[in-house]
């Protein structure tokens, strides 16, 4: 049995609209989202859970998600763990839409990492449902490399009939797809400065 961790403010790192994030104790490479709503709530851990081992099953490359290492007992309930994106010298990474804000890229590197992003997305029919920029960071792989990394809002919104049909339906899937790409591109054309 593995021993219960233990979090509190010190770890605490952000707060969206069901999961607390927190920066693993034992190890500062991995962060734990831990479900703090007590009332109804969409099970966000179950279904990215589930929709990371649909994508492990399938062999589907990572390479544009933060990895998923599955589920801990903790003195806040149980969390699920995943890959904490941090730059080539460590640093934690910051979201894109920080990076748009700050006005930090020329329109060249832009273009290429959405467009990057978009081939992996289409390629390896990733559903990226939760589309707002916050949730995509942007990693710094060398001085003048980025790449960037969904680290949430994968799968569906709810664990219910439609998201088994996202994962058995490619016809629906691709729809979806293209229907979120949309929007999220819509989102990232308010930031840029170049539009």
């Amino acid at each position: 049995m593995n021993k219960k961790i233990i979090l509190n403010e010190e770890y605490f790192l952000s707060k969206g609209g069901e999961r607390n994030c927190y920066i693993h104790p034992n190890d500062n490479s991995k962060v734990i989202k831990i479900v703090h709503r007590q009332e109804k709530h969409n099970e966000q851990n179950k279904l990215e859970y589930m929709y990371y081992n649909y994508l492990q099953k399938n062999n589907i490359s990572l390479k544009y998600l933060s990895k998923c290492f599955g589920f801990v007992d903790t003195n806040f309930g149980e969390g699920l763990v995943f890959e904490r994106i941090l730059d080539f010298d460590k640093t934690p990474s910051k979201s894109f839409k920080v990076y748009l804000e700050n006005k930090l890229f020329d329109k060249s590197l832009e273009n290429s990492l959405v467009t990057d992003l978009k081939i992996y997305l289409f390629e390896n029919d990733i559903l990226f449902i939760d589309v707002d920029l916050s949730n995509v960071f942007c990693k710094k792989i060398s001085n003048d490399k980025y790449r960037l990394i969904i680290i949430d809002g994968l799968g569906a919104r709810r664990l219910n009939w439609r998201f088994y049909l996202y994962l058995f339906s490619k016809k629906f899937t691709r729809y979806k797809i293209k229907k979120q790409w949309t929007k999220f591109y819509s989102n990232y054309l308010k930031y840029s400065k170049y539009y």
